[in-house]
């Protein structure tokens, strides 16, 4: 890893490693030896990737003896339940700005939980003449203002907790699931590790970490988009990268032309149901009794699939899927196409 990152800050917040679970019967439909990385175990809140991203923010929040942590979503952001809880868990207080409105008499998911941990939640609908994080940005400084008024202290944490300190988790990640790889099957010389890609943080971080890491074998990394513009997220996640390395302490850069995301199975954008992603989810089920969410981890198997079924996965030694969490969004959304 680079040089800074055993003196950067960090507060464990989850359970690590988390497993490296084998498939039989996944990996026959697949046609290729498939792990699946269990970062839904990773025993922060109910579960997900963005505690990794968390102990990074929250050691810097603590730094700065934030009494606050305020961060910004959709309304059934997994981030946003897992910074409330993490916040929880430090004696802090969370507060959430998130995008749409919701029947608070009717809750559910990840908003079911936000209301448990007693997060206070702001719902807010950007104008049309406004871009959508530049609007919930402004609001998350309004409450960090309000909160200085009342003699408190607010730390600020992007969507997704997507920067380049979050994406410091992934190189972590990486590194960990590297000397899993070596030690549950030293022979493995080439590896492809898929990944669902939403504010590109947690596909930044595993890029990064591919960059710093030193291991004996080869690891391409693969991004499948569940919504937005395909140049946009790549663009980002060069930014993301190269940030993330400089603060780690390596001199190294990526370039758009190294970056991999799969955008075919997107649909009609976030949160919208394909039936690719039904059938994932439902196969993942039924062979190997792993539930995935129709938002994220359901596109991303999808992609997967279609390239096993293509024959596309056989050169790679091991195929891991990065399996990011997000079961409340199963609960919320359902399997509707």
């Amino acid at each position: 890893m680079g040089n800074n990152m055993e003196t950067l800050p960090r507060i464990i917040l989850g359970q690590w490693p988390t497993p490296l679970q084998e498939t039989r019967q996944l990996s026959e439909i697949l046609g290729c030896r498939l792990l699946v990385k269990r970062e839904d175990l990773s025993g922060l809140g109910a579960g997900g990737n963005k505690a990794r991203k968390l102990e990074f923010h929250l050691a810097q929040a603590l730094a700065e003896h934030a009494t606050h942590i305020i961060t910004t979503g959709a309304a059934q952001s997994n981030h946003a339940h897992l910074t409330a809880a993490a916040a929880r868990k430090l004696g802090l207080q969370a507060q959430l700005v998130l995008n749409g409105q919701s029947d608070l008499n009717r809750l559910s998911g990840n908003l079911l939980l936000d209301q448990i941990l007693e997060a206070q939640i702001t719902f807010i609908e950007p104008p049309i003449s406004q871009s959508n994080q530049a609007y919930m940005n402004e609001k998350m400084r309004e409450l960090a203002h309000g909160v200085a008024l009342e003699g408190g202290k607010a730390f600020i944490i992007p969507e997704g907790g997507t920067d380049a300190l979050g994406t410091l988790g992934y190189i972590v990640a990486l590194q960990e699931l590297g000397v899993q790889l070596e030690q549950l099957h030293p022979k493995v010389r080439r590896v492809l590790v898929a990944v669902a890609v939403g504010t590109c943080g947690t596909f930044a971080g595993l890029i990064s970490g591919k960059v710093v890491a030193s291991f004996p074998f080869e690891i391409d990394v693969l991004g499948v988009s569940i919504s937005g513009i395909t140049e946009i997220k790549k663009k980002r996640t060069v930014q993301l990268v190269n940030d993330a390395l400089q603060l780690a302490g390596s001199a190294a850069k990526v370039s758009l032309e190294q970056i991999v995301i799969e955008d075919r199975f997107i649909g009609e954008g976030y949160a919208q149901m394909t039936k690719e992603c039904g059938e994932a989810i439902r196969i993942t089920a039924q062979s190997e009794g792993i539930f995935l969410d129709p938002v994220y981890t359901g596109k991303a198997m999808a992609a997967l699939i279609d390239k096993g079924r293509a024959g596309e996965l056989r050169s790679y030694d091991a195929v891991v899927f990065m399996h990011t969490g997000g079961l409340p969004l199963l609960f919320h959304y359902g399997l509707d196409e």
